[in-house]
């Protein structure tokens, strides 16, 4: 009778250990690692939560994106964390959750300094991270075929696009922002399409997807999601309400000989009357010194602020998307034999922060008045353009380079009408490239 028993309870046993097995597989899934950054960090948050709710664990192993793709395919790996929908073209063992995930741009990486706008009719060579399939059918719809480069991260894309050896990067928006190239203000970026994620399982775990989807609605509906955006600093778009055509608007600057002159010449006075009068009737121009203008736009007396560069943090303004014009290079200048006065700077503040001194600054609304406290030696150096450079002078000064030139933009208040005016800028930009 024992040995009956020790039999069927051997035999129990036995019979549960598949299912217990199974059950402990279940609690684990595993994907390919995706690219670091907080957008992917924002989506792969939203995915724990939603499986955490089902009784699963994510886990992620860093794969090349085709070979990931291969293995969720296979059934390898349980699925993609992130992909648009043309990935059921190829790979029809994925099951889509139907639920938008996330939203993203492809868009097209260039040097100014290459190109200027850099316009897209004109691509002769690009890279983009091999299998990424939105990217390929934009390569695809280029007016012109170019030479194509696929390599299999995103690291190499960056090397091949610093190095000079491809005009072009495709990539998405989040990859370029985590990216060290959004530090780069030589870099214009072109915006391609806008494509919409889902979230994809291999048919072997297809009867996830209806809870999966239950749950992901519910974080939606609840508010859940946008917590997570914020709490990974996803910035929502500022939406760009509607306005009438103003009547007038006025744009001021400071005086830079060749860019802006005081009689309205120069060339970024030339971008401002071109495209302004594209959506107001009546344009009107004010030159003042660096921090009356600035001043001016602060206080909504001015619609817009031309040429300045994106290290100058002015608080509460926005920069437009294309740059209008490069400035020049910026200089120290002194004389023989140099002592620790006062550096004289009548430009913008950001000048200071291009020498490491212990030196006080002092400042004048004109560039020959520091020349002149630098010629009696009432100052150690100025900071300044060489374009400002004094004809009276009878010994020839001192001069080390601070900053190579850097791209000017047009500045609007950081507020509804600036983001309105900021926006009519930049389109009407992009029928007017420079």
């Amino acid at each position: 009778m024992k040995s009956s028993l020790r039999l069927c309870a051997l035999l129990l046993l036995f019979g549960l250990m598949p299912i217990t097995s199974q059950a402990v597989l279940q609690q684990k899934l595993v994907f390919r690692a995706p690219d670091e950054g907080p957008f992917t960090q924002y989506v792969t948050a939203v995915l724990e939560e939603a499986y955490a709710k089902l009784g699963i664990k994510l886990e992620y192993i860093e794969l090349p994106r085709v070979r990931g793709e291969q293995l969720a395919t296979e059934g390898t790996i349980a699925g993609e964390l992130g992909r648009t929908a043309l990935l059921e073209e190829k790979r029809r063992d994925l099951r889509r959750v139907p639920f938008p995930l996330f939203t993203f741009d492809i868009i097209a990486i260039a040097d100014r300094r290459d190109c200027g706008f850099c316009n897209l009719s004109k691509i002769e060579s690009l890279a983009y991270v091999d299998g990424m399939d939105s990217i390929t059918k934009a390569v695809t719809e280029l007016p012109q075929e170019p030479s194509v480069v696929t390599p299999i991260d995103l690291e190499q894309v960056l090397k091949l696009l610093a190095s000079g050896r491809v005009q072009f990067a495709f990539m998405t928006d989040f990859q370029f922002k985590s990216s060290e190239l959004s530090d780069n203000p030589h870099l214009i970026t072109h915006k391609l399409s806008t494509e919409v994620g889902f979230h994809y399982l291999n048919e072997e775990h297809a009867r996830l997807i209806p809870q999966l989807t239950y749950h992901l609605q519910g974080m939606h509906e609840s508010g859940r999601m946008q917590q997570l955006r914020v709490h990974h600093g996803i910035k929502p778009e500022t939406p760009i309400e509607p306005i009438a055509p103003p009547e007038q608007l006025t744009v001021v600057g400071a005086i830079h000989p060749g860019l802006l002159n005081a009689d309205g010449t120069g060339t970024l006075w030339n971008v401002a009357k071109s495209v302004f009068p594209a959506f107001t009737e009546q344009l009107n121009t004010v030159v003042s010194s660096w921090q009356r203008s600035i001043q001016l736009l602060q206080e909504g007396r001015a619609d817009a602020l031309i040429g300045i560069r994106s290290d100058q943090k002015i608080e509460n303004i926005i920069l437009s998307k294309y740059h209008i014009a490069y400035d020049d290079s910026i200089f120290l200048f002194s004389l023989e034999p140099d002592h620790e006065g006062p550096i004289c700077i009548s430009g913008p503040r950001f000048m200071q922060t291009l020498v490491n001194s212990e030196r006080p600054f002092y400042r004048t609304s004109d560039s020959l008045d520091c020349f002149a406290l630098l010629d009696m030696g009432r100052v150690s150096a100025v900071i300044d353009y060489k374009a400002n450079l004094p004809d009276w002078t009878e010994q020839p000064y001192k001069k080390k380079k601070l900053s190579d030139p850097q791209p000017l933009f047009m500045a609007f208040p950081d507020n509804s009408r600036g983001h309105v005016l900021r926006h009519l800028f930049d389109n009407t930009m992009v029928k007017t490239p420079l």
